[in-house]
């Protein structure tokens, strides 16, 4: 059986700002320019407690909370965090289809079924290392199909997780109104419900088919077996091609001394390591980034001669970048990632005038002599090759 996750970044432009800003945390924002003509792009969930939400204009927003905080957009920021967040998903399964900036499918049935993980166990995972790496919270649906997951995760924000089965869409799908029905326009919906369609059960019910389909017309089939939790569109995915391998750490309590921050950057560059190895990838470009207590950040990369994903190499490259560029101030949060990344197999290095190339009888000479040890181990006997014994006549 397929398992899909719905996977949505809640408030993604307010909390990308607290993010980098955690004074603003828990107080009521939006993401807009601060003029007369513009209009709110993304509301922080205490700003919608006052009843504001996205498109709504900014000074209508202002009246309904007078101390609204008003945010300018920083859209570079929103597209590197999105690229981290999808990166994220993609160390976990291949099969992803991006619906929107802060918002995608994936199928997760293969990693499921290899590492025999519940699917519930799984999603807190992912949501744990989003919230850990990127600080952004999200809100997970789980189904079998993309309609049911998309549903799922609307019904608990932020940081929700919810399953969705034929089993219980009676309980917690067929009660929502059906304009909480996703495809169902806002224009439509009060069609339906002067039509005595209130509800996604009244959808799913066949006895108002006919009615249904005199609104939505060859639609209606479509939104009945939807209503009724069945989806056969598929994840549209692309083999991603990833620009960059990164894994990020904070900590409790700042650190402030050299040997503390090498031992904590080995995870780090371990599971850096275990991707690349994973997707079949090589680097040459070594990052690494060091948050200050005062949150100021600075990146810091090293370029290298060779491709490589060895774990011995990245860490040691990492630790070369540390011990040049760390002032010994105190460190919130550290991140090792790799970049320039390219598939094993479309490396080709020229060999340098000096490599040392074996002939094939050399080659052959290193395989006997392996042998010859390997058998002189295991039955105690002292055997050699006649050419030794030759050389040693000889001298």
């Amino acid at each position: 059986m397929r398992v899909i996750f719905h996977i949505d970044l809640n408030a993604f432009f307010a909390n990308a700002e607290i993010s980098r800003h955690p004074e603003l945390a828990n107080r009521p924002i939006v993401i807009a320019h601060d003029s007369k003509r513009s209009v709110c792009s993304t509301a922080s969930y205490e700003a919608r407690a006052y009843g504001i939400h996205s498109a709504m204009p900014v000074y209508e927003a202002k009246r309904k909370c007078k101390h609204l905080i008003i945010v300018e957009p920083h859209y570079d920021l929103y597209k590197k965090l999105s690229h981290q967040f999808f990166n994220i998903l993609l160390s976990y399964s291949q099969k992803l289809e991006i619906a929107s900036i802060d918002e995608g499918y994936i199928d997760m049935s293969d990693y499921i079924t290899t590492h025999h993980i519940h699917p519930a166990d799984l999603a807190l995972e992912i949501q744990n290392k989003v919230l850990r790496q990127i600080h952004l919270p999200c809100s997970i649906g789980i189904s079998p199909n993309k309609f049911l997951s998309k549903m799922a995760s609307d019904m608990k924000k932020p940081l929700g997780v919810v399953m969705l089965t034929k089993s219980n869409i009676r309980e917690k799908l067929w009660p929502l109104p059906v304009d909480e029905m996703f495809g169902i326009g806002k224009k439509t919906a009060p069609y339906l419900k002067e039509a005595g369609i209130q509800t996604i059960g009244d959808v799913a019910n066949y006895d108002n088919y006919q009615t249904l389909r005199s609104i939505l017309g060859r639609h209606a089939l479509l939104y009945y077996y939807k209503a009724n939790g069945k989806d056969d569109s598929k994840v549209i995915y692309e083999d991603y091609d990833l620009k960059s391998i990164s894994n990020s750490t904070t900590f409790l309590n700042d650190i402030d001394d050299l040997s503390s921050l090498e031992e904590e950057f080995r995870p780090l560059a371990m599971t850096v390591h275990q991707r690349a190895i994973k997707s079949k990838l090589l680097t040459n470009t070594i990052v690494i980034t060091l948050k200050y207590s005062n949150f100021k950040s600075i990146n810091r990369q090293m370029n290298i001669d060779h491709y490589t994903n060895s774990y011995e190499e990245i860490y040691s490259y990492a630790m070369m970048l540390l011990r040049k560029h760390y002032d010994y101030k105190p460190i919130r949060l550290i991140g090792l990632s790799i970049n320039n990344l390219k598939k094993e197999g479309q490396i080709n290095e020229q060999l340098s005038f000096f490599t040392e190339i074996k002939s094939d009888r050399e080659s052959r000479e290193v395989q006997v002599d392996d042998i010859i040890k390997q058998l002189n181990k295991n039955n105690n006997t002292h055997l050699m090759k006649a050419s030794s014994l030759l050389k040693k006549t000889s001298s």
